[in-house]
């Protein structure tokens, strides 16, 4: 299974928002902002450490207008009911759990601007929950659509930070820069090298592309929400390892994990708490992954970049210990099956999908037998349970 075309999915979105609103057509602006991917550098980057992203071309797609005033009106073709507030008083929930965000997104916002004119608008999700940073991505369509009506110029790094201010402050996710930053400066046929703590960007051209790999994504019909599931948990555990292993090496409590050098956590990481311990041990292994993934990609060696993956995951079920049942079992169905380079499950492990590389000759076959055994192994979700073949695509932006 394909992902659907945006421009072709555009279309239907202005006719629907035409006829609810009572719009104009050339009044109507259209924001596809993609999912992305982390192959390496799992549940790290709210520790400072380096990852690797990409974009996808799933989207949240947003069409919307101007309001005349502070009205804000948003409907949602994944969810039912209307989200309707004034952003000049923005209350303290919107009474709808897709609501939040466009909420966070204003609040965010208002932290630097000024914002005085709401938007009415529609959006669609093409895998909302899924675990490829679809907060993510319809925080920054809305962050995009705000601005846009409000006169207010956003720089890419900007949106990264509004973003996490709207995640952190406004959703309760202490989550790390991966999602935004990916989605903000993804390109098409290229993987990100992202340093989380400096805030740089490196572009890694794929110099294999899609004669030599598709990128595979398994949906495993469970949603995740992260604020409800240990994502919070796991990062707090972090922290108390950075500030454990910095005093037993004599110094200052350390905020997070890469300002902890790892000699010192090979001289005490014994001396840590089992539960911590296994966190900071992950955290350190992961950051080597990422290099040598990076190492393997700009070598165009996918099967090496693939048991990457493999081991990055294996090390978020046994060191990060995060995931539910059937995530696991889906990912040694994606693992398993003819062609497929290596796979780790994306949304924290907590629901979501499994993301892998397969060769492009069998990727069709693969996909088909995954389906198939994966709803045999888990018929509550055979409905909801679905595999995509994907492409890289551009980040977000106007279409």
């Amino acid at each position: 299974m394909e992902f659907p075309d945006p421009t072709r999915e555009k279309s239907k979105l202005v006719d629907a928002l035409v006829r609810q609103e009572d719009l104009c057509a050339d009044k109507i602006r259209v924001i596809a902002s993609p999912y992305r991917i982390c192959p390496i550098g799992a549940h790290i980057d709210h520790q400072g450490g380096p990852v690797l992203g990409m974009t996808i071309n799933a989207y949240t797609l947003m069409v919307f207008a101007a309001a005349a005033d502070g009205t804000t009106k948003l409907r949602s073709n994944n969810y039912p009911g209307k989200v309707i507030f004034d952003v000049n008083r923005v209350p303290e929930s919107t009474g709808s759990f897709w609501g939040v965000y466009a909420r966070a997104a204003v609040l965010a916002l208002k932290t630097e601007y000024a914002v005085k004119r709401g938007v009415v608008g529609l959006l669609d999700g093409m895998l909302p929950g899924c675990g490829l940073s679809s907060s993510a991505s319809v925080l920054l369509a809305y962050l995009h659509a705000f601005a846009a009506v409000n006169g207010i110029e956003l720089q890419p790094w900007d949106l990264v930070r509004l973003n996490r201010v709207a995640e952190n402050r406004y959703i309760g996710l202490n989550n790390g820069i991966l999602d935004q930053t990916s989605i903000v400066f993804g390109k098409k046929d290229v993987l990100l090298h992202i340093d989380t703590k400096a805030e740089t960007v490196s572009e890694i051209p794929d110099s294999l592309g899609e004669s030599h790999h598709r990128i595979l994504v398994a949906y495993s019909g469970y949603s995740r929400e992260l604020t409800t599931s240990g994502y919070n948990t796991r990062v707090e555990e972090c922290r108390q390892a950075a500030a454990r292993l910095s005093m037993l090496a004599g110094g200052e409590p350390a905020g997070i994990l890469s300002d902890v050098p790892e000699e010192v956590f090979a001289r005490f990481g014994d001396k840590l708490a089992p539960d911590i311990g296994k966190r900071a041990g992950h955290f350190f292994s992961e950051v080597r992954r990422v290099h040598s993934g990076l190492d393997a990609w700009q070598k165009g060696s996918i099967s090496d970049f693939g048991n990457l993956m493999s081991a990055s995951c294996q090390s978020s079920i046994e060191q990060y210990e995060c995931g539910i049942q059937a995530i696991y079992d889906l990912q040694q169905v994606v693992s398993s099956a003819d062609g497929v380079f290596g796979s780790r499950f994306m949304g924290g492990g907590f629901g979501g999908c499994v993301v892998g590389f397969v060769r492009p000759d069998v990727a069709a076959d693969a996909a088909s037998d995954i389906r198939e055994t994966y709803r045999r192994l888990h018929p509550e979700v055979a409905e909801q349970a679905a595999v995509y073949l994907a492409r890289s695509a551009d980040g977000v932006r106007f279409i």
